[in-house]
């Protein structure tokens, strides 16, 4: 046996929590996003042979990710019974220990325990003689040190017990987890066709109609949506509104802040986005607000430098978070300046409102109403 006292003591546990719930956490972001992949695949009304090639594709995905996500809940599971295994088994070599120790009887000293579990009376042996003294009876004193040395070897047994059950405990522990991330290893290596050079994608059409979401509804075409799990949904990788190019880019963040404070950009914002049929009510002003917070932390010239949006060349910007191809096509006439602060939130609530029917419906703002955590929209 080679665990020791210390290396049980030494067990951080907590570690272990935090990565099984960081497990279901991405388990429910997958689910999340596969899901509102296929809900946009569908929403495009593609149609022929590339339309229910990309169907048929999209359900492939959700299925295979759908095995990632299950694995992930596995690994989760996984991890929280061997915490409480460990947890108990811990607890028991610490309690045996520490009972050990606790023999003392001033003067009489406590039995000595070492790392690996011996138990040593010599201590309180020593002691016994040095009172006892040369006029010692010297058969009593034999039982005596006997005695020590039989309850020392009692405590022993305990100990060595215990961290026998504990690394038994760790190692079953090592097994029960080593399987789960094989299972999610697995379910992660058929994502992608591994060993397949991935087919040319097809070429969308463009839309010949502005979705039916308003007067406010943008005219150019149906912007593609995808996220990660730490930014905004209204990230994307499409080109641009529906033309076949690209669409501008709004550059670096400026260097210097714009003039005014929040509450004035949103109720700006919210007069513009009136003036263009949007009935956005006073109280709504908060929503927005909320939204900012959580995605730039309130800061008109934030971007996000290092999510999938900003490895594709589209990074989310301003107060809203949007990607360029979103905001072209969700920004008004007179407000297409992606780092204006009231041009920013025109676009972020515009789509918003055209993808979620409400600012009230966006999962983020559901999330902190129900308590379960804001998610990127």
């Amino acid at each position: 046996m080679t665990l020791t006292i210390g290396n049980v003591e030494q067990w951080q546990t907590d570690h272990l929590t935090a990565a099984a719930t960081h497990a279901t956490t991405l388990s429910g972001r997958l689910d999340q996003l596969t899901g509102t992949a296929v809900t946009d695949t569908r929403a495009m009304h593609w149609t022929g042979s590339a339309g229910a090639a990309a169907g048929t594709r999209m359900d492939i995905e959700r299925t295979r990710t759908g095995a990632v996500s299950a694995a992930l809940l596995e690994l989760d599971t996984a991890l929280r019974a061997e915490v409480a295994n460990l947890i108990e088994a811990r607890n028991r070599v610490l309690l045996m220990r520490d009972t050990a120790r606790n023999t003392a009887q001033p003067p009489l000293p406590a039995f000595d325990v070492a790392d690996d579990g011996t138990v040593s009376a010599q201590s309180r042996i020593d002691y016994l003689r040095r009172a006892a003294g040369d006029t010692a009876d010297s058969a009593e004193m034999q039982r005596t040190e006997l005695g020590q040395r039989l309850v020392a070897a009692s405590h022993q047994w305990h100990i060595v017990n215990a961290l026998k059950s504990a690394e038994d405990t760790a190692n079953r522990a090592t097994t029960q987890v080593q399987q789960a991330v094989t299972a999610l290893e697995h379910a992660h290596g058929v994502l992608g066709e591994p060993g397949t050079a991935p087919a040319a994608a097809p070429t969308v059409p463009a839309a010949t109609t502005a979705p039916s979401a308003g007067d406010g509804a943008p005219s150019s075409g149906y912007p593609t949506t995808s996220g990660s799990p730490a930014s905004s949904l209204m990230g994307g990788t499409s080109t641009d509104s529906g033309s076949g190019s690209p669409a501008p880019s709004s550059g670096a963040a400026p260097t210097t802040m714009p003039t005014g404070d929040q509450a004035e950009w949103i109720k700006e914002a919210i007069r513009v986005l009136r003036e263009n049929g949007y009935d956005i009510d006073d109280a709504e002003a908060a929503t927005i607000a909320l939204i900012i917070e959580r995605e730039s932390g309130g800061n008109p010239n934030a971007i996000n430098l290092w999510d999938s949006n900003a490895a594709a060349g589209i990074p989310s910007k301003g107060l809203m978070q949007t990607i360029d191809p979103t905001f072209n096509s969700y920004s008004l006439p007179g407000h297409g300046d992606i780092w204006n602060p009231v041009d920013n939130i025109i676009a972020g609530t515009r789509y918003a409102i055209e993808r979620y029917g409400s600012l009230g419906n966006v999962p983020g703002v559901v999330g902190v109403s129900n308590g379960t955590g804001y998610v990127g929209y």
